[in-house]
């Protein structure tokens, strides 16, 4: 009968035992120096050893002749060790209730019956109930002569703390990659396994210093093929993924490259593909950016950004553990970056080509402010400026053609006839639009606006501020059903804009130097076919899909 790797491979002695060196130096001199704790408990991942130790020394303080950590394996302890009834173990998971420990203390002073110490092996402690953890409690605290207890646990938080101050505590760690390559090589060497280097190493990065999680994965590949074991396999078992698709997805990400990136997510996902393993390998590739351990700075990545990427996919893997939707997180994950202020070489193109014939801004003081114009509340204005310095006749007019080119206009519009008693009116009764917001219709475009700042209003224009660019932009493709609710909610037709926080401050250094240069800002007659422009559609599945994705994503046809 076949047996797994990581049982055929488990450590016989200490020397054997990969990593955890101070853990084994010090028991070995506790049993060498016959100063045996009556408990020790065990805390650390998975994988790292904490059950092959335990059995260890339940083998060696049993071996009649054992040597710095080494078991004789002749006597008849070492013989026996695997039908020895003085070694008990048990596994909390499955025995965790008050009568099984209650059976366990009724049997410990009976005396080992072939051996010198009775030992119990109680893995995964931290799953026995608090009922279980009392009646093991006063056993723990004073037990026979001749009973070592070993408690084993990977949520040591889960442990009560009188539980834990009745043992002696060792804290495992992970096993490094380089350590868990050399044991891999070595079992690969013996098994006589045909796998390369390359799968090798990434066996070992992925398992996460787990060595049995790496032991049974190379099972699992050398299973799925008779032929070379390479890197592409380890990845098709493991459904991950390798170095040059992490680099791909980093690149979407960094150039925003929004459909490309929700494109090859969608792919990777119909391959079955673990999303959520997928962002942990994002992390931690962007993790070794950070330290040069790779060559993504090269591409224009810079630590700032690193750090954020970081963070934000922390934050996605949380939710992605919640929710039965994970890949819809991880798709929206690059719309979130342009709200965290992320550079990008596609970004910073743009705005560098904007910049071109700017008027340069000013810092005025809010006295200056103040005096330029009183009854206005000072707004701001994207880069193409919408200024004129003379009445504005039949002429040109010109038709709307673009969103931008609507926001400019009506920008200006709000500037040329902003009147503070209108604004101060209009906010004390902005809440209720939230009677809308639970409408079936109206909902989305509802709770959108709460989330405004109202500031400036006219007889017939109203802009409002969003925190971030996305949000403005959403609100903006939604000016017909906006409008809507302002017309039932304060029955009254208004004109309806969104800026961002950033285009409001530069809106009102750009008005203030304007003002003071006596340059006059004059209504702009606009002709809008929303219809054209916006594509209007009464289907509340495509504003909820807008409000989700971002209109740069969300396609009406």
């Amino acid at each position: 009968m076949y047996q797994a790797l990581y049982r055929k491979y488990r450590p016989d002695n200490f020397n054997d035992v990969v990593g955890q060196d101070v853990i084994k130096k010090t028991i070995i001199n506790e049993i060498n120096n016959n100063k045996l704790s009556h408990a020790y408990l065990f805390c650390g991942p998975r994988g790292t050893g904490k059950t092959s130790i335990a059995k260890l020394i339940a083998k060696l303080i049993n071996c009649e002749n054992q040597k710095d950590g080494i078991p004789c394996g002749k006597c008849s302890s070492c013989e026996n060790y695997k039908n020895n009834v003085d070694i008990v173990e048990i596994d909390a998971a499955s025995n965790n209730g008050v009568e099984e420990i209650r059976e366990l203390r009724s049997k410990v002073n009976l005396l080992p019956a072939n051996s010198k110490y009775k030992v119990y092996i109680i893995d995964e402690v931290h799953m026995l109930s608090i009922g279980a953890f009392n009646a093991l409690l006063k056993t723990l605290e004073e037990p026979p002569a001749h009973v070592i207890f070993i408690l084993a646990t990977t949520e040591i938080n889960k442990i009560p703390i009188t539980i834990v101050s009745r043992c002696q505590r060792f804290d495992f760690s992970k096993i490094s990659s380089s350590q868990i390559y050399s044991r891999l090589k070595k079992i690969a060497r013996d098994e006589k396994i045909n796998i390369t280097d390359k799968a090798l190493e990434e066996i070992s990065k992925l398992t996460d210093g787990g060595l049995r999680d790496a032991i049974g994965l190379l099972d699992k590949v050398i299973s799925y093929t008779n032929e070379e074991i390479t890197e592409e396999i380890v990845h098709e078992v493991n459904y991950s993924v390798t170095e040059d698709v992490i680099k791909k997805i980093l690149n979407y990400i960094h150039e925003r490259d929004i459909n490309n990136y929700i494109n090859y997510i969608d792919e990777l996902d119909s391959k079955g593909k673990d999303l959520l393993k997928l962002v942990d390998e994002l992390v931690m590739y962007l993790r070794d950016a950070a330290i040069d351990k790779n060559d993504l700075k090269q591409n224009g990545f810079i630590n700032k950004d690193i750090i954020t990427y970081i963070n934000s996919l922390n934050e996605i893997s949380n939710k992605m553990k919640n929710t039965n939707y994970p890949k819809i997180l991880l798709e929206t994950f690059i719309l979130t970056l342009e709200e965290k202020n992320v550079s990008s070489p596609k970004i910073e193109k743009k705005v560098k080509e904007e910049n071109v014939n700017n008027f340069s801004e000013v810092e005025i003081d809010a006295k200056e402010i103040e005096h330029a114009k009183e009854d206005i509340i000072i707004p701001e204005l994207k880069k193409e400026r919408i200024i004129t310095q003379k009445v504005v006749d039949d002429k040109d007019l010109e038709q709307v053609k673009t969103v931008e080119h609507l926001k400019n206009i009506r920008v200006n519009n709000s500037l040329a006839e902003g009147n503070k008693n209108l604004l101060n009116e209009l906010k004390s009764n902005w809440k209720k639009i939230s009677e809308y917001s639970v409408n079936q219709v109206y909902g989305v475009a509802a709770g959108m606006l709460l989330d405004s700042d109202v500031v400036l209003v006219s007889d017939k224009n109203i802009l409002v501020v969003f925190p971030y660019e996305s949000m403005a932009n959403r609100a903006n493709n939604l000016i017909p059903r906006i409008e809507e609710i302002l017309k039932l909610t304060f029955d009254k037709e208004y004109k309806f804009i969104a800026l961002d926080n950033a285009e409001w401050n530069k809106v009102k250094k750009e008005y203030v130097k304007n003002i003071k240069n006596n340059i006059k800002y004059d209504y702009k007659l606009e002709n809008s076919d929303y219809d054209i422009l916006f594509n209007k559609k009464d289907d509340i599945i495509v504003d909820q899909a807008i409000e989700f994705f971002g209109s740069s994503v969300v396609q009406v046809i």
